[in-house]
């Protein structure tokens, strides 16, 4: 009978983790899930579920191209090096793929679960791309697309971010819990972040790769945190001022700063220290610095784009 009892909570929880995966992403909500700041500074990419994926031009903040992809576009990440953006989708005709904005060319990427992905990272040379779909597989790529390996995430249906080490083929995923995993597929750790059962939405390594930050969905009380843990993935801070979930946490070039998206845009130190907070009509779910670290591009749940400075105050709002 215990052992019964356990295996049906199990279900239960497991269930509850893949509702409150979706439960805010209404597919008929036309929302801007994500965006990124190509490494060279001169573009800007914006993404959800509004069937194409905008680039927008860094000069002039104007339209620069756009690539029709059906549904929601969850996450995208520029290439470090080249002119080529990964594109992760899930509720969508489309698969996640690699474009080059040079040539337009589109790479599908082959192998991920029929729901999608979510979770989408360079590694720190650009030579492999990591997908973490929305069935729990992680996927590793090389540069032109072909799939080298992938793996199962442990016990877990659904990863909702990952991200490399800077500077080792080591990645964090996160879902349930946080897992460390080797280039090779081994599971190095797995964390259990908080003691309720709470979703984790968002990771970053920090540029020096000896610590990372997590951002979380909030429990019934509507605490979200953001915490920050060592390389061995030990806690070393935790925050719950926000309201919001985290969508989405990114460094700027030199590391010194941590932008975060939720219900406001805040700026944070590398201690953890709260720099500056910049305030939202609507939850923000994308942020990107830009090269030189005095600009930030967020997109929201109400299809904004909105420019600030690097104090998170605003500067322009995007049409």
């Amino acid at each position: 009978m215990k052992i019964k009892n356990k295996l049906l909570k199990y279900i239960i929880l497991l269930t509850a983790f893949n509702n409150q995966l979706f439960s805010q992403d209404t597919i008929n909500k036309k929302i801007l899930w994500t965006t990124d700041w190509s490494s060279d500074g001169k573009f800007m990419a914006i993404g959800g579920n509004l069937d194409t994926l905008k680039i927008y031009s860094e000069k002039n903040l104007k339209s620069y191209k756009s690539f029709p992809i059906k549904s929601t576009i969850t996450r995208i990440k520029w290439h470090p090096l080249k002119n080529s953006i990964a594109v992760a989708t899930q509720l969508s005709e489309d698969k996640s793929c690699i474009i080059n904005l040079d040539t337009d060319e589109r790479i599908e990427l082959n192998g991920i679960s029929p729901g999608g992905a979510r979770g989408i990272d360079w590694n720190y040379t650009g030579e492999y791309l990591v997908v973490a779909d929305n069935d729990g597989q992680i996927l590793i790529y090389n540069m032109k697309g072909t799939l080298i390996r992938s793996f199962k995430n442990e016990n877990s249906k659904g990863v909702t971010a990952a991200d490399w080490h800077p500077k080792k083929n080591i990645l964090i995923t996160v879902s349930d819990k946080i897992r460390l995993f080797d280039f090779e597929g081994n599971l190095l750790k797995s964390i259990k972040h908080r003691p309720e059962e709470v979703m984790l939405l968002s990771v970053a390594w920090h540029k020096s790769g000896s610590f990372f930050v997590t951002g979380d969905y909030g429990d019934k009380q509507d605490k979200s945190l953001l915490q920050y843990w060592n390389e061995q993935a030990e806690l070393l801070r935790s925050i719950d001022i926000s309201k919001g979930e985290y969508r989405n946490l990114t460094w700027n070039t030199k590391g010194n700063r941590l932008a975060t998206a939720s219900d406001a845009l805040r700026v944070w130190n590398s201690k953890g220290k709260l720099i500056s907070e910049g305030n939202s009509k609507d939850y923000l779910w994308g942020v990107s610095w830009n090269k030189q670290g005095n600009r930030i591009i967020t997109s929201s749940l109400e299809q904004n784009i909105i420019l600030w400075n690097d104090k998170a105050e605003k500067i322009l709002l995007i049409e």
